[in-house]
């Protein structure tokens, strides 16, 4: 890169820091074993913020009020910890968690941050898939059959149909879920050229340590349809809530915004 490419983007970068000279903080909450949320939001290619991750541990193996209650109780921790970082947005980043949680309790519960924004995977999907004009999606996921039900769920109630769906059932325990974040681009099209596409109008994969967002744009050539993710969904939301505008994070849903 010559000096003058490298000028330009040191000033594209420059304008979307805040006015006091230093970038937008967000903090994301997310579950303890992932390791792909951070990476991910840094290659997204925001300069004007920064990312600063804490985690709590996922239960497993409870559901309905019982899983709502465990949730809460251990998000408290790790709030209380991102509430020290004077953070203008925070992001509840586990996906099965925001569905379970509901859109309403995920944003009373990420309060405990004390972020000038609130913000929720579950409601950044839902966005997602309307920008891009998906009211029937074809889901894959790394979840079990329960946890899809609920992710299946919460998309009815926004009026999203699931036509069809595939999960792999890896949270069945933490061991076999840790394999997610190792997920490759190949694995992914495997995976895809499986799940029935035919009667939905795009994709939706979800969860958060599942790496795809430099993926997407290979994954919509091979299927012929908007592909959205719970990360770039979450990107995408973060960048619009703060102004911001990513410069390698693709795939249809950048090119609607």
């Amino acid at each position: 890169m010559d000096d003058a490419a490298r000028d330009a983007v040191h000033h594209r970068g420059m304008q979307n820091i805040a006015p006091s000279g230093f970038p937008q903080r967000v903090g994301l909450l997310v579950p303890g074993s992932n390791t792909t949320v951070e990476a991910e939001m840094n290659r997204a290619g925001l300069p004007g913020l920064s990312f600063h991750a804490a985690r709590m541990t996922l239960p497993m193996g409870l559901a309905g009020e019982e899983l709502v209650a465990q949730l809460r109780e251990n998000a408290a921790p790790p709030l209380q910890h991102l509430s020290a970082c004077q953070l203008d947005a925070v992001m509840l980043g586990c996906t099965s968690a925001a569905m379970a949680l509901g859109a309403d309790r995920s944003l009373a519960m990420m309060q405990g941050a004390q972020a000038k924004g609130t913000l929720e995977v579950g409601t950044a999907i839902i966005a997602a898939l309307r920008a891009v004009g998906l009211a029937r999606i074809a889901l894959f996921t790394p979840y079990l059959p329960a946890t899809n039900a609920s992710v299946i769920a919460y998309l009815a109630a926004a009026g999203i149909e699931t036509v069809a769906s595939l999960g792999l059932g890896l949270n069945a325990s933490l061991e076999m879920f840790r394999g997610v974040s190792r997920t490759t681009p190949a694995a992914l099209e495997a995976h895809l050229d499986v799940l029935d596409t035919a009667g939905a109008d795009g994709v939706l994969i979800c969860c958060t340590d599942m790496p795809t967002v430099a993926a997407l744009p290979g994954l919509e050539a091979r299927v012929g349809k908007p592909v959205v993710s719970s990360n770039q969904a979450m990107i995408w939301a973060i960048a619009r809530h703060l102004g911001q505008q990513p410069e390698r994070a693709g795939g249809s849903l950048f090119a609607a915004a």
